[in-house]
């Protein structure tokens, strides 16, 4: 029996997996309609961006009073929760739209799927770990040939998804299995009958199915007794395209080899762009944290001190600042700055100084050709 999403009736957890392809928005058969009556694409896309923006300015305000009042975090907590799940959803319904009506360039390329999985679990190692989620890993090198920011926002949103069952999981990677396409395997922990009703017709689960379409992935839902499993297999990279990648790659000099091990925190509120960071990164041997604000980075940074730290406009200026002083302060010696800047025209990486501090300047257009580089360059400077 399948599972009826948009009923009010209260149901438990489906007997065979939901049909993602109803779920998914198709075009609109309102041609006819009159053209004073709104779609109901322009209702969605409407009511997403009131959400979003109404709950944004509730989730300020709930965060500024928690830093004023620390002992209101407790009380404030499942409040706090309860904006933030309605803000993603708000945020989830929009991308939705997007992917269906708008759909992005894809650039696709070669990949480890073990890569990028990594990154997506080292972004959101916090948030699981504030919801006492353990997270068990088993990574194969599976190439894949497929575009990384779809491909990134498919594993992030899958462990968004599984995360509301609020379980253990485990994440696997495999290069080959029967259809003969690297597959990432996904499991909680939960046994289905326990799983909250809303998880099975929520928009995150419309958002992950629709990505799987965009990148021309398979999706399998495997639910049993004690664990609900779902699948994902993507095209796999042919010999052709591995061998045209692996002439491509530029190997790293003596110099960026030097940086091996350093530890770098990026600071954005942008996911797409914290996974346009680790990308560009990969292959340098580094150490990376992940944080979405300067408030959520305090505790990774001066835990562990960063060697350098990447940032972005949606991280302000008095921010920063705060964050180099306090670096400075516990390491004694300061860390290398990167500001990540949406003008274009411009150079792709410059350097500026205020008095002792630099910054380095990187295009978001040139991300992948320049950050790595620019790294170097300004790790080089500190170290």
């Amino acid at each position: 029996m399948g599972l009826n999403w948009f009923s009010n009736r209260a149901v438990g957890a489906p007997s065979e997996p939901p049909n993602a392809s109803r779920l998914v928005p198709g075009p609109s058969a309102a041609g006819g309609a009159d053209a004073l009556t709104p779609s109901w694409q322009d209702m969605v896309r409407q009511l997403g961006e009131e959400v979003a923006t109404s709950l944004n300015s509730a989730t300020e305000q709930l965060t500024r009073l928690n830093r004023l009042e620390p002992g209101l975090v407790r009380s404030l907590g499942p409040v706090q929760d309860a904006v933030e799940r309605a803000r993603q959803a708000g945020m989830a319904a929009q991308h939705v739209l997007r992917l269906c009506e708008d759909p992005p360039p894809q650039r696709r390329e070669v990949l480890n799927l073990a890569d990028v999985a990594h990154a997506a679990l080292t972004a959101r190692s916090d948030w699981l770990r504030l919801r006492r989620i353990n997270v068990r890993k088993g990574f194969s090198p599976a190439p894949v040939y497929a575009d990384a920011t779809l491909l990134y926002q498919l594993i992030d949103e899958l462990l968004l998804w599984v995360g509301q069952l609020g379980a253990d999981i485990s994440v696997t990677v495999e290069a080959t299995h029967a259809s003969g396409r690297p597959r990432l395997q996904v499991i909680s922990q939960r046994a289905p009958s326990a799983a909250p009703a809303a998880v099975w017709r929520g928009v995150r689960w419309v958002l992950w199915h629709q990505l799987a379409r965009t990148l021309e992935a398979q999706t399998e839902l495997d639910l049993k007794d004690q664990y609900v499993r779902i699948s994902v297999s993507l095209p796999a990279a042919t010999p052709e395209q591995i061998a045209h990648a692996a002439e491509a790659q530029v190997e790293p000099s003596s110099v960026s080899a030097g940086i091996s091990g350093c530890r770098v925190l990026i600071v954005s509120g942008n996911a797409q762009r914290r996974a346009q960071c680790l990308q560009a990164l990969a292959g340098y041997g580094l150490i990376i944290d992940t944080a979405e604000d300067t408030h959520q980075a305090q505790q990774p940074a001066l835990q562990r001190l960063p060697d350098a730290v990447i940032y972005d406009a949606s991280i302000c200026a008095r921010d920063v600042r705060l964050l180099r002083g306090q670096l400075l302060e516990n390491a004694g010696t300061p860390a290398a700055f990167i500001e990540i800047h949406e003008q274009t025209g411009g150079a792709d990486f410059h350097a500026s100084s205020v008095g002792n501090e630099s910054t380095g300047h990187v295009s978001a257009a040139a991300l992948g050709q320049a950050l790595g580089p620019a790294l170097v360059f300004e790790l080089c400077r500190v170290l």
